[in-house]
């Protein structure tokens, strides 16, 4: 009998005990879901790629559905509890329903070489499915973990909606060094004859999504030509914008998110639009309840404000197109001085994100991302690429992140902003020391 600490372990071992080369593919998966029943073709499901805004995306469109319907959830990566990831209406699934599903696994995965074994990522998705099967759930939501081709949560053949939000650089080496190539991969979700909402996309990223949605015989619906935000501002408790759908020929004014920044709004319009294509396949969602769903939506470690006085804020921003982002939301609150405590694993593109964030004005206290091991990058090699943007006077380094926390917190007046950002396992790092273990909003 496995206990949940032994269950976690088992899970990760399943990449660490790996000496082959790791295929992407699903026929690791397809043989284990077979002998399953093949939950994933059982389930009602939502999938939704891209390279930002997927997380927050999904998350609108899980508060929205979550009024009225049974709504699963399965997303990554997790922040505090890897429990995160698999979800009903915003509550885990519990430790003890965790492992009961691992010792079923474990006992299949045992039946064949470790080399066939699904990886880690793999098994969660195989729960999640096995999860929402289970719970019964009305519709399900799956965010793909990289890419969209052969991402796991691609083995699902016939999605209600395919959504893919704003594609910008990042995991070049797995998904191509172009817009076009990055989106083509992401545009792999896009299954024959099944619609697909595409977010804000640079031109490049456009053209190839639609050019696939085409060949699929897809209908498509693009922001800013069938669905869009417009008048968009910001206030210290969220974002007001009003969505207009030339497609379903629907307007609604003065729409509240808590999330700050025009790019939430952005994101919460996609959500919108999914919602009412849902609505036309049967998913019945009413205007009172998408503007119910889009103000309880909370999503932690994205624009997260956690203090007032002096103004903190945690913000997983790891590229240069989230960078950007969380630099215009900080612009919004105008504060005295802005301290970035910061931290970023060494296949991220850091240029791209200091020349973001890294004004003449700002601080930075650099430290290393825990628990990241052979993706660390060192505090010495995040200065040296400072330098090209900052004078050393404002650049700090503490390899732990405790004492770095504690030094940039004490670097901040009430008047000032600190600024937790870079890599999401740093947010969530933080947010532990900080006694900030709630997921969802709505189970306070």
């Amino acid at each position: 009998m496995l206990n949940y600490a032994d269950a976690i372990d088992y899970v990760y071992r399943l990449n660490k005990n790996r000496f082959i080369r790791l295929d992407f593919g699903f026929s690791r998966m397809e043989a284990v879901l077979a002998r399953l029943g093949n939950p994933e073709r059982k389930l009602k499901a939502v999938h939704v790629a891209g390279t930002k805004g997927k997380g927050s995306t999904i998350s609108f469109l899980s508060f929205i559905l979550g009024i009225k319907y049974k709504t699963g959830l399965f997303t990554s990566p997790s922040l505090n509890n890897v429990l995160e990831r698999i979800s009903v209406n915003g509550v885990l699934m519990s430790p003890k329903e965790f492992v009961r599903y691992i010792e079923r696994l474990k006992k299949i995965y045992g039946t064949v070489p470790a080399e066939l074994r699904p990886t880690t990522f793999e098994t969660f998705t195989i729960i999640a499915f096995m999860y929402f099967l289970n719970e019964r759930t009305d519709i399900s939501l799956l965010e793909v973990g990289m890419g969209g081709r052969l991402d796991a949560t691609n083995i699902i053949t016939s999605p209600l909606v395919s959504v893919i939000t704003p594609i910008s650089f990042d995991h070049q080496k797995a998904l191509g060094n172009t817009l076009s190539e990055i989106a083509g991969e992401k545009a792999g979700i896009i299954k024959k004859n099944i619609p697909v909402v595409i977010g804000k996309q640079p031109i490049e990223a456009r053209e190839k999504i639609v050019s696939v949605a085409k060949a699929n015989h897809s209908q498509y619906f693009l922001y800013g030509k069938d669905f869009y935000a417009k008048n968009i501002s910001e206030n210290s408790s969220g974002t007001v914008f009003d969505f207009y759908s030339p497609y379903f020929n629907v307007k609604l004014k003065r729409v509240k998110i808590s999330l700050i920044g025009a790019h939430q709004a952005e994101n919460a319009a996609v959500s919108v639009q999914t919602a009412l294509l849902l609505n036309k396949l049967g998913v019945n969602v009413s205007i009172e309840e998408i503007r119910e769903g889009l103000e309880k939506t909370f999503w932690p470690g994205r624009f997260e404000i956690v203090n007032k006085k002096p103004f903190i804020v945690l913000d997983g921003a790891h590229n240069g197109a989230s960078a950007g982002a969380l630099f215009n939301a900080l612009s919004y609150f105008r504060k005295q001085k802005t301290v970035y405590l910061f931290g970023i694993l060494k296949d991220k593109n850091i240029d791209d994100v200091f020349s973001q964030i890294a004004t003449k004005d700002a601080v930075f206290v650099l430290t290393e991302v825990p628990f990241s091991g052979h993706r660390r990058m060192q505090v010495e090699l995040m200065a040296d690429i400072l330098k090209k943007y900052l004078p050393e006077t404002r650049i700090f380094t503490e390899k732990n992140f405790r004492r770095a926390y504690s030094f940039a917190r004490n670097m901040v007046s009430e008047n000032d902003i600190l600024c937790v950002t870079g890599s999401l396992y740093l947010v969530a790092s933080v947010r532990k020391i900080m006694n900030r273990f709630v997921f969802s909003g709505n189970i306070l």
